[in-house]
């Protein structure tokens, strides 16, 4: 009988004990890879930042370190003589001469808003200028207005391309870096001199005050 009771309580107490784990659970710990990928998230960024940095300031000491190619490339022989602008913004179409200021920004519009994500540091563009609809003053000589954030510091600070000449080299802003070599076969007559590169580049994707800290102003 004393056998029995004894193996009654015992039965009794694991039970006891196995509600008690199932009822009380410990709370999850975070996963230790999750946080360690975003910490490597944030230093590629940083190490990216610095990298893009050190490549300015080191074209700037010594261009010639920079290989420029400068492949042939070929006009169309017989252009229209008119191109239409289509606004991103409000959709509306207005015309220009294809040769013209506002008729190579007509023909950019699609490729320029597809390649703004390839510049290292946050830009958006804004039209509006070349938009009868949008336009605040027809009077006044279009541009093509450019709203970047720093890449060091975050803060906003404008710049314009309001050339032909502008146009051409704005495909320099999509070069990789470390720059180590550049290609200018597409820029015709508007080839960057390599003295210029690194003053070109940094004021794009810089702030002037940024500027002045990394000694490239």
């Amino acid at each position: 009988m004393k056998k029995k009771a004894l193996l009654l309580a015992l039965a009794l107490a694991g039970s006891t004990t196995a509600h008690a784990q199932t009822a009380v659970q410990p709370e999850t710990a975070p996963k230790e890879s999750d946080s360690s990928e975003t910490t490597s998230q944030k230093a590629v960024s940083e190490i990216d930042k610095l990298t893009i940095i050190e490549s300015l300031q080191s074209i700037k000491k010594d261009p010639s370190q920079v290989k420029f190619h400068s492949a042939m490339c070929y006009d169309m022989a017989m252009p229209p003589e008119y191109t239409t602008f289509s606004c991103p913004t409000c959709g509306g179409e207005t015309q220009y001469h294809y040769q013209s200021y506002q008729g190579e920004v007509a023909n950019r519009v699609a490729h320029l808003l597809r390649s703004l994500s390839q510049i290292k540091a946050k830009t958006e563009v804004d039209f509006s200028d070349f938009c009868s609809k949008c336009s605040k003053d027809n009077d006044d000589q279009p541009e093509l207005r450019f709203t970047t954030w720093c890449l060091d510091c975050g803060k906003s600070f404008g710049w314009t391309a309001n050339s032909i000449d502008e146009l051409e080299q704005l495909p320099l802003l999509f070069t990789s870096f470390p720059v180590t070599e550049v290609d200018q076969g597409h820029l015709g007559q508007q080839k960057i001199e390599p003295e210029k590169l690194s003053e070109y580049l940094s004021n794009r994707l810089l702030c002037p005050a940024c500027r002045e800290k990394h000694g490239l102003k």
